[in-house]
């Protein structure tokens, strides 16, 4: 057995579970197939205040806590991609992707500069760009910048028709000799899934000015103006000219609870900032179920349910037109920013990532899991569990609050003796089971002769 237990996916979920794991007294390898640590969050993770109340009143895992916890090994740009063995003894297989920017990296910029490779930025919802060599925002965890090699002119180790970055270089951090790929095997007795989710882009509002007008946003582009450290400073602008917008309305197509969640949450976000002008638009049938009346007793505001929406851009803002479901109506308005709710899906590897574990994906796409005890999420695989998104979208205290249940649920499957004795070396390899099987009959056979 082994005092580790592997996470894979470092959003919310998956970094709550590591400080459970820490706090144990047991090691934590989370695995992230991005670059940097966070997911969705990783911006507010810089700073305690910066999430606001959407995490419940939990404390957050932030970067500094996590940088300083020698119990917790981040592996990034990295994928689990196979798993073998049993609770306790799990033999897991991670390639991990070169960076090409090693540890002495400083962050100068220099390399930014000359750089002739530029991208949407999609760690800001695509509202700012970046270069093939980059850092995804101002504070990350590793701090390191990373080259998006898929995009970059070169291709190591042998052709290089560029070697701007490198050139500027005063840290000698840049190395594009390094191997493309490591593989790494680290033995765990659990292990944790924490996925994550996708986010939907807006190609698909196209007929409701989307691309065609600045103003017209997604809500992940929305989320990412209100967020500190942010392209905006964490307050909402108005694309177009930068300045704060008066009046805003929300358009959401699916009245699930959990897309009533992001528009409450979001409401309250805006009126929090002063922008008293705030409408909701649900584009279906009028409903009384517990979600909407929830929204509408959280957020104070009415939501218009209505069909038909028409969108004209003009100069001065954005002017909408709908039926009214309730009042059989048309109703016109005009407004000076509108955000347009995008559905979230499973992350397109999610389906790798079950295989490689050997459990199934649900209808919807998502990680199957039944409960344990109404809180932890054992996957069909024991010892495997589920936390936050991975079994589908969920609001921030619940992606939490399971992450801590799967991460007791994972400790349960270790030696209680190694957590409370010296411990190993992070790297420590359990024994193959053959070789394992080997050693007890050699010392049985030693007892024998002894006789």
């Amino acid at each position: 057995m082994t005092e580790s237990v592997l996470i894979v996916g470092a959003g919310i979920a998956g970094l709550t579970a590591a400080q459970q794991v820490s706090s144990a007294g047991a090691k934590a390898i989370v695995v992230e197939r991005l670059p940097i640590v966070g997911g969705k969050l990783a911006a507010p993770m810089t700073r305690a205040q910066a999430i606001g109340n959407r995490a419940g009143g939990s404390e957050v895992p932030l970067f500094d806590a996590l940088a300083g916890d020698d119990s917790i090994r981040l592996v990034t740009n990295a994928t689990l991609t196979a798993l073998t063995g049993r609770p306790g003894s799990f033999v897991a297989t991670v390639t991990e992707r070169a960076r090409f920017v090693t540890d002495d990296c400083t962050r100068c910029k220099k390399c930014h500069h000359v750089c002739p490779v530029v991208q949407p930025n999609e760690f800001d919802a695509g509202l700012t760009f970046r270069k093939a060599i980059y850092t995804p925002m101002i504070t990350t965890l590793p701090e390191a910048w990373v080259i998006d090699i898929d995009e970059c002119l070169n291709t190591p180790p042998n052709y290089l028709p560029c070697n701007r970055c490198r050139e500027v270089c005063d840290d000698d951090a840049i190395h594009f000799d390094q191997a493309l790929e490591t593989v790494h095997e680290f033995h765990v007795g659990g292990v944790i899934l924490a996925p994550g989710m996708q986010i939907e882009s807006g190609e698909g509002f196209a007929d409701l000015g989307y691309g065609a007008h600045p103003d017209i946003v997604t809500s992940a582009e929305l989320q990412r103006l209100m967020e500190s450290p942010g392209p905006s400073g964490g307050f909402v602008t108005r694309p177009s000219n930068e300045e704060y917008p008066v009046s805003v309305l929300l358009v959401l197509d699916d009245p699930s609870p959990f897309g009533l969640y992001i528009v409450a949450s979001q409401a309250k976000q805006l009126l929090e900032q002063d922008i008293d002008n705030v409408s909701v638009l649900v584009l279906s049938s009028p409903t009384t179920d517990d979600a909407a009346m929830a929204f509408e007793e959280t957020t104070g505001i009415r939501v218009n349910w209505g069909a038909a929406l028409q969108v004209d851009a003009g100069d001065d803002g954005v002017s909408v037109s709908f039926e009214d479901l309730r009042s059989k109506q048309l109703v016109r308005d005009n407004f000076e920013m509108l955000v347009l709710c995008t559905d979230v899906v499973p992350p397109d590897d999610l389906a790798v990532l079950a295989t490689s574990v050997g459990i199934e994906l649900s209808g919807s796409g998502y990680l199957v899991a039944a409960g344990t005890n109404g809180a932890s999420m054992e996957s069909a695989v024991p010892g495997v569990f589920v936390a936050g998104c991975g079994s589908g979208p969920k609001n921030i205290v619940d992606s939490m609050s399971e992450a801590r249940a799967a991460a007791d649920a994972a400790l349960a499957q270790l030696n209680p003796i190694l957590l409370d004795g010296e411990p190993l070396p992070a790297d420590s390899a359990a024994p193959p089971d053959d070789e394992m099987r080997a050693q007890i009959e050699k010392l049985l056979f030693a007892l024998i002769d002894r006789r």
